[in-house]
């Protein structure tokens, strides 16, 4: 009871001086409005009323005073922005004012760049800003100019909603969504982003030195509030302040915090939680790149260059939908940046990175019985020039066989090197002799040259030999650049300079795929899943049904496709081949993550691409396979039931199903089926909760 009088003359009191507070605040508004207080200065000025316990009417008197935005009554919420306020006048190059302050506070605040900050004056550094939102947000043409359809479609502006010491929300006001949708949810994977590391910095540059691919599980939407970061030098006990200016975290390139180099000191061993701001969100089953950044001094000294620096993530916070603060620990291998350059105004690298996901997956690769299949792209990646043109005189690519043949001159013949669409150089596939299933070949004397700052889409085609020569089919051939190939790239910089291997960075990897003259194609058509609850709604008696809809194609001849199915806990990639008996659909069924192959009911079945007509087995109702002709394009349905039926035992948890294979073989009632398991990952249902 004493406790509880204490507290009410605690806020009495503060009300008191909160009121005293406002109005001093109202009286030396004109002056703050004048110095054209940011969003957050006044966002923290109204806080400390509310925490003084001053009333709505008191926060929305000071909030227009201090911005000059009408405010609508009781709430304390601007009516048109509140601190972000701009205004109904168009803005362009030359005006000037608290409407300019405004915009520009707003677009720096959502990750714009405007390096002379907001100074309220509309000049070319504004309208670069206004042009890339404008792009952004597809307004055309996003030429900078803030007219009437800009200011209509401006989506940066916050309103400030005050709230108090112990999170609750003032009267009148509603709380922010956070946007998130799903139920529990987590980090699936964080995997390096193998194209950031060994960066050089040059004086004044910015440049992301590591990253991770950051993928949402299927559950939830993530938002992520914070990274903790440790930066390590060696030797010993540089500041890093010497060497950059700040530290930016970057979310698909948006930056989402900055903090001074000067906050990883000595003091902290280098190492501190940066918070992030509000909207670096991954939906459900995304991935995207969490990047830090620095910005090199203008000046580095020369005692100074020479030191090599070390970026380490030592964990992530994030938030999924149902509001849980998630902190995960990270396993990352810390990746060094070089700061030897900072002395020199360029920093020559040329970057090798992945390019289009379709090429590089394993797929099925159509050959010809009789003659030369030409022209079949194997390997997509990207060339990067940093610092300097340069000058491509030799570059390597690897191929790899699997199966029978002995050396990639076993499956083709020639190699053709393309840049932006454009044939560079070719190569005849040798075999060199040796029997081995890999060779290196050396795209030589090609002399093209990547721009400074350009980035060129390369690609690998080669020309496949034909079945009745050396081709068999069932043999695998990929192709890769990687850190072999890479460090034997002849190139030179503008100076005329050959790059140094660790000048050339990056790599690019492509899976093995497999040649076939008949054969299937499969294309995921749709997935579903649905959960009936049992009849009194209270018993552990759902009933989850969960279905997977693709199309098969045969290519070049008759092919048979399993008509059955079967669970099984192998993952994609990981079959070798199917024996029909056993179920020649294989599907992976998972109960919160962990895959069972019991207490399940399923069928499949096959109509055309309408879904109208439904064929039967050609081979009898026992013989496990529908009939494909040449050319055939029909669709297949695959339907899995789990249930409390009779003794079936459904565990509770979220239910999900991914095809893994489809068992097809070129001869009637084979006991033994060739394996399609290509580009299967989308080949999935979303998780459904039953009990």
């Amino acid at each position: 009871m004493q406790t509880l009088t204490t507290k009410a003359m605690t806020k009495v009191a503060a009300v008191a001086t909160g009121l005293a507070f406002a109005a001093s605040i109202l009286s030396l508004a004109p002056v703050a409005q004048a110095a054209s207080l940011t969003s957050a200065q006044v966002s923290s000025i109204l806080s400390m009323l509310s925490a003084f316990g001053a009333d709505s009417a008191t926060i929305a008197n000071v909030n227009n005073a201090l911005t000059g935005a009408p405010v609508t009554p009781g709430t304390g919420t601007p009516a048109t922005g509140g601190a972000c306020n701009v205004g109904t006048a168009d803005l362009t190059i030359g005006s000037s004012g608290a409407a300019v302050t405004s915009l520009q506070t707003a677009l720096i605040a959502g990750g714009y760049a405007i390096p002379a900050g907001a100074t309220g004056y509309f000049g070319t550094q504004t309208q670069n800003a206004v042009a890339a939102w404008q792009k952004a947000a597809n307004i055309a043409p996003a030429v900078g100019y803030f007219g009437p359809i800009s200011r209509a479609a401006f989506n940066l502006c916050t309103p400030v909603v005050v709230t108090p010491p112990g999170g609750t929300t003032p009267p009148g006001t509603t709380p922010p969504s956070t946007g998130l949708t799903g139920s529990a949810g987590s980090v699936e994977s964080y995997t390096a982003i193998s194209g950031l590391s060994n960066e050089e910095v040059g004086e004044s540059e910015e440049v992301e030195i590591a990253g991770m691919e950051v993928k949402a599980d299927d559950n939830s939407d993530l938002e992520l509030t914070a990274v903790r970061l440790d930066f390590s030098t060696q030797p010993g006990n540089s500041d890093l302040e010497d060497f950059v200016t700040e530290v930016n975290v970057l979310l698909d390139g948006k930056v989402y915090a900055t903090v001074d180099a000067a906050d990883f000191n000595n003091d902290n061993s280098w190492t501190r939680t940066v918070s992030l701001d509000p909207g670096a969100i991954i939906r459900k089953g995304d991935t995207k790149d969490l990047t830090v950044s620095v910005k090199g001094v203008n000046n580095v000294d020369t005692d100074d260059a020479g030191d090599n620096w070390a970026l380490d993530f030592i964990s992530v916070r994030y938030e999924d939908a149902q509001g849980a603060s998630i902190t995960d620990t990270v396993t990352y291998t810390p990746v060094t940046w070089n700061v030897n350059t900072f002395a020199t105004a360029e920093g020559v690298e040329l970057k090798v990175s992945s390019g289009d996901e379709d090429i590089n997956q394993a797929h099925v690769i159509n050959v010809d019985a009789t003659s030369d299949t030409n022209g079949v792209d194997i390997l997509s990646f990207n060339l990067e020039a940093k610092g300097s043109d340069i000058v491509i005189d030799d570059f390597p690519v690897n191929f790899d066989t699997t199966g029978t043949a002995d050396d990639p001159a076993d499956v083709i013949n020639t190699v053709y090197l393309f840049a932006d669409g454009e044939e560079v150089a070719s190569e005849t596939v040798t075999g060199a002799g040796d029997s081995d299933d890999n060779e290196t070949i050396t795209f030589d004397n090609i002399d093209f040259t990547v721009k400074k700052g350009d980035k060129v889409a390369m690609l690998v085609k080669a020309d496949f030999n034909d079945v009745d020569t050396t081709l068999v089919e069932g043999d695998t051939i990929s192709a890769q650049v990687s850190a072999t190939e890479r460090n034997a790239i002849v190139a030179d910089d503008s100076s005329g300079e050959q790059i140094a291997d660790a000048d050339a960075t990056g790599t690019a990897v492509g899976e093995a795929h497999v040649v076939y003259d008949i054969g299937i194609q499969a294309t995921f058509v749709s997935a579903t899943e649905t959960m009936t609850p049992g009849a009194d709604g209270t018993a552990d008696d759902d009933t989850v049904t969960l279905k997977l809809v693709f199309d098969v194609e045969a290519f070049d001849g008759t092919v048979y496709v399993s008509d059955f199915s079967t669970a099984t806990t192998a993952a994609d990639g990981a079959v070798s081949a199917i024996d029909v008996d056993d179920g020649g659909i294989l599907y992976r069924y998972e109960i919160d993550g962990t895959a069972t192959v019991s207490l399940m009911a399923d069928t499949v079945a096959k109509s055309d691409v309408t879904g109208s007509v439904v064929d039967t087995p050609t081979n009898g109702a026992n013989a496990g396979e529908f009939t494909f002709e040449d050319g055939e394009k029909a669709r297949i349905t695959v339907t899995v039931t789990r249930s409390n039926a009779a003794a079936e035992t459904l565990s509770d948890g979220y239910h999900d199903m991914q095809l893994v294979a489809i068992g097809w073989s070129v001869t009637a009632e084979d006991d033994t089926m060739n394996v399609y398991e290509f580009n299967l990952d989308d080949f999935k249902t979303d998780p459904i909760f039953a009990n």
